[in-house]
């Protein structure tokens, strides 16, 4: 039986203003977004709030989470913002569906009048930033080659202040071995984020990640066992998501993100053309990882949701290699994301490539966070 979509992740643009060294949509294996529109359009906007209204419908779901991605969402400033949302409010009128508006954004083109603009929808929005300086405008470039931090600095600030701290959703920063770990943490948390999530590079067996041409070495789990340490024993009251995740599931709930654990993933993607596709992250796998044959004009969700591509990250424990079925810490790893696990020759059945890192960080949090348990009946 296929699992309906809860999260529409909406490529409002195919195009960025910033050309990040590492970026999965523009700079690894996938190249189809030359052919797509540089913004969506408001009839595809409006076709595809249809089909979501729609879906929900079918399945007597009563919450849609709507995503905007890009690219950049906002390179289409506030009118196309202010078109899009009214499309998709429109398009639910009458309906008994209450949504939720996001959007991951590198942050440079946020303005007030934007941030006005989504505490008046109830929208949200995240920043994407891996650190310092120093670090982030080593990758996180725009297409002259020339850093953005400092600007950026500045959009943080005016989001981690009164009124727009509201809707200030957090920050996604992608790891960075060299850096140290303390420093970035540090960093990150001067700007009072609700959230920081860390992300572990979208790389695989035939593009190895820095530091992991061992595929025993466990760099990763080091960088993140560091954060770690210092944010549980200072009971940091920022949500660390990786980490929550991980407690989470140790204490058998859900876990909050869709690279670990074995719920099965509810979301999909449409593009400014229209095209339903998958998790838009396989695209650092090869080109056309993400590519259904399906769109919002000719298909609906529920076509998309019996797809085999689409069924096969909703298997949970069934849909991995034996290596990681045998593995007695699988119900908290689910095996890596799945981006980490592929290879042109064993496709996506594999383990990850972080397969060491996740299991010395699971092992870690588990024994530090039982210790403390431990700790606290015999105080109590």
């Amino acid at each position: 039986m296929s699992i309906p979509f809860h999260t529409f992740i909406l490529k409002i643009a195919s195009r960025c203003n910033l050309n990040c060294t590492y970026c999965f949509v523009y700079n690894l294996a996938d190249t189809r977004w030359r052919n797509q529109p540089p913004l969506m359009s408001l009839e595809t906007i409006s076709q595809t709030v249809h089909r979501i209204r729609e879906h929900c419908e079918t399945h007597c779901k009563k919450r849609a989470s709507i995503v905007f991605h890009g690219g950049e969402p906002l390179l289409g400033g506030l009118r196309h913002l202010q078109e899009l949302t009214a499309a998709i409010d429109d398009g639910l009128a009458g309906a008994a569906i209450t949504r939720t508006i996001g959007m991951q954004s590198n942050g440079l083109l946020f303005t007030p009048e934007i941030g006005d603009f989504l505490l008046s929808k109830r929208a949200s929005i995240g920043i994407s930033i891996d650190g310092p300086p120093q670090l982030n405008d080593r990758f996180r470039v725009d297409h002259r080659g020339g850093g953005t931090t400092k600007e950026l600095e500045k959009k943080l600030l005016l989001l981690k202040s009164a009124p727009y701290r509201e809707i200030f959703d957090g920050i996604l920063c992608v790891i960075n071995i060299f850096a140290d770990p303390l420093e970035v943490f540090t960093y990150l948390q001067s700007f009072d984020p609700p959230e920081i999530d860390f992300l572990l590079p979208y790389d695989n067996y035939d593009r190895r990640p820095v530091g992991k041409s061992d595929f025993n070495a466990t760099p990763y789990a080091d960088w993140l066992i560091t954060i770690f340490d210092n944010w549980f024993d200072g009971r940091s009251t920022t949500k660390i998501r990786i980490f929550d995740s991980l407690i989470r599931l140790i204490f058998g709930a859900p876990s909050l993100v869709e690279s670990i654990g074995l719920d099965p993933v509810d979301l999909i993607v449409v593009e400014t053309n229209g095209d339903i596709e998958a998790v838009d992250s396989l695209k650092g796998t090869f080109d056309g990882a993400t590519h259904l044959g399906m769109n919002v004009f000719e298909h609906d969700f529920e076509a998309a949701c019996q797809h085999l591509a689409v069924q096969n990250r909703q298997k949970g424990a069934d849909g991995l290699c034996q290596e990681c079925r045998d593995c007695p810490i699988l119900r908290f790893c689910g095996g890596g994301y799945l981006p980490n696990r592929y290879s042109a020759e064993g496709g996506f059945d594999n383990p990850s490539i972080f397969c060491n890192d996740l299991e010395k960080l699971i092992r870690h949090i588990h024994n530090k966070v039982s210790r403390a348990m431990e700790l606290e009946e015999v105080t109590t």
